[in-house]
């Protein structure tokens, strides 16, 4: 740990109306949220039952498969895409 933050004195403190972070994060840069996004948007070859598509989503796997688990009896699944569907309630 620091000691020197806990020293008496301006040096250490922040001044008056600057940020603890002025240069923040740079522009353009990519948060968590999108790139989750980026990657659920890539496609794949795939076999899907629903309408013979071959290619699909990442995002449309994972659904398909917590649909399969939901319809076997995991209620889990069930209420994430029950949650998904019409929001918590």
């Amino acid at each position: 740990m620091r000691d020197d933050i806990y020293l008496e004195g301006k040096e250490t403190r922040f001044r008056n109306g600057q940020s603890g972070n002025p240069k923040g994060r740079p522009k353009g840069s990519k948060g968590k949220a999108k790139r989750i996004r980026q990657v659920l948007g890539v496609t794949t070859k795939a076999d899907n039952q629903l309408n013979k598509e071959t290619t699909l989503s990442i995002e449309e796997l994972i659904t398909i498969a917590v649909v399969a688990k939901a319809l076997k009896g995991n209620t889990a699944a069930y209420r994430a895409i029950m949650d998904s569907a019409y929001g918590k309630h």
